[in-house]
């Protein structure tokens, strides 16, 4: 909702995607076709390079570990940059990881351990027609199977961490996957568009169009694959892929060590 957004509202950029932990993603600036954003997961750490922006003051090399939180950092971010710009901007990127895009293209398997039980259930919700005369008054009820994720706590209850909806309307289709935090707090919404034949092959049916939200960082990025035929799939890669290296010398930022200071400071 702040910083580059603002600007570049829509690019393109090209991602590789290797196990649910390993993500190498690039966006470009429209046009021009240069870096705008760098980001890479290698399953333990996550590294950040904004390359290109509207404003210098954003330009830098993010570096963090994909299991840390930074709601301290976070907040202090909002606290002495608060009504800037620049606050919510640092606020957006400690809360950035490569791995909210690997979870939404290939999500975490289901449990089989006893840690683990699943539910089923049905609801319906009221969403807008799919007909391409769009009006405020074509409605339709849709009906949906949802798939709820337990997981066993310390204390011997169960908390939801995952959420699937599968769309019931003809076939049957995955729509949307929900990640909820420790608290059960919705973290994630993921939803998928309608699927369409990947590869020169057409061996794989995937959804063209990915939608991740964050809410309790406010910001959604969608992703749209312009050429499904030339996805390539099954491809392995070299480790280094996934370790972003900061070639542009740009300012460091280790939000570990960002957190820990702050972590300090407030003890």
């Amino acid at each position: 909702e702040s910083g580059i957004s603002e600007k570049y509202r829509t690019a393109n950029g090209q991602v590789i995607v290797e196990t649910p932990s390993k993500i190498n993603l690039k966006i470009q600036i429209p046009v021009v076709g240069s870096d705008l954003v760098q980001m890479t997961s290698d399953g333990e750490k996550f590294r950040v390079a904004v390359i290109c922006c509207v404003d210098e003051k954003y330009k830098k090399f993010f570096s963090g570990t994909n299991a840390n939180e930074y709601t301290n950092l976070r907040e202090k971010a909002k606290k002495t940059l608060s009504g800037n710009k620049e606050g919510v901007a640092i606020s957006v990127f400690a809360s950035l990881r490569p791995q909210h895009f690997t979870d939404a293209l290939l999500m975490q398997p289901v449990h089989s351990n006893d840690d683990y039980i699943y539910t089923q259930s049905e609801t319906y919700a009221d969403e807008p027609g799919t007909t391409k005369k769009k009006s405020p008054i074509a409605r339709v009820i849709r009906g949906y199977y949802l798939l709820d994720e337990l997981k066993k706590n310390g204390e011997g209850d169960y908390r939801i961490t995952r959420r699937f909806w599968f769309d019931r309307v003809g076939s049957i289709r995955l729509a949307k996957q929900q990640v909820f935090d420790d608290k059960g707090v919705l973290e994630t919404d993921i939803a998928y568009g309608i699927e369409q034949n990947f590869t020169e092959t057409k061996g794989f049916s995937l959804p063209v169009q990915v939608q991740i939200t964050r809410p309790q960082e406010r910001y959604s990025v969608k992703l749209t694959y312009q050429v499904p035929s030339e996805v390539i799939i099954g491809k392995s890669y070299e480790d280094g892929v996934f370790i972003l290296e900061n070639k542009w010398q740009l300012p460091e930022v280790d939000l570990d060590k960002q957190a820990e200071q702050a972590k300090l400071l407030n003890q």
